[in-house]
């Protein structure tokens, strides 16, 4: 099995809003990858209190594990290099804001071999990679996430490459249909 490694973060600066939340969020990305059969989906919820407050909120339902950053993190860099420790089954990464990504993107990603896909445009997209059973990152001196993914073969998923997308200010989600309609602020469990 493949299970699934989203990264929830918590408010952006540049969207304004907490991405975890926008147009379907958490919710729609871990219901999405539950109907590809992805399991263990664990969350990375960002810095304490945010898991305990997003499954307060029903958002984190689907989920079967929810950690909060560990106390020393300073960045996602910190946070993956905690978490890729080497203990992990076959993991997806996925970013919250992929509003794009539905259960047919995510049966690729799995079924992909090990590695970094490449979106339509051939470029790496680090934060969609298919990390291997018991795969141990080592830190980068400069914090860079990316760095953490070199040695990763890059793959083609076709098609779906298209929607390894990401929206990082409100005017790039404007371009985006996500598969479940709404505005940043009225999406809600």
């Amino acid at each position: 099995m493949v299970g699934l490694l989203l990264l929830a973060g918590g408010l952006s600066q540049r969207m304004g809003h907490d991405k975890a939340r926008m147009a379907g969020g958490v919710q729609r990305i871990l219901q999405e990858a539950k109907a590809a059969g992805l399991t263990p989906r664990i969350v990375l919820a960002g810095p304490p209190p945010r898991a305990s407050e997003l499954e307060r909120d029903g958002w984190l339902d689907d989920s079967d594990e929810v950690l909060d950053d560990p106390t020393h993190a300073t960045c996602l860099h910190d946070v993956l290099v905690h978490v890729l420790d080497g203990t992990l089954p076959p993991m997806v990464l996925t970013p919250c804001d992929a509003v794009l990504v539905d259960r047919e993107a995510f049966s690729a990603l799995a079924n992909m071999a090990p590695g970094v896909p490449l979106d339509h445009e051939g470029r790496r997209q680090v934060l969609f990679s298919h990390v291997p059973e018991g795969w141990a990152t080592q830190p980068h001196p400069h914090q860079r996430v990316e760095a953490l993914f070199d040695g990763f073969a890059e793959r083609s998923i076709g098609a779906f490459g298209s929607m390894l997308r990401t929206a990082n200010t409100p005017e790039e989600l404007a371009t985006m249909t996500s598969v479940k309609p709404g505005t940043v602020e009225g999406d809600r469990p």
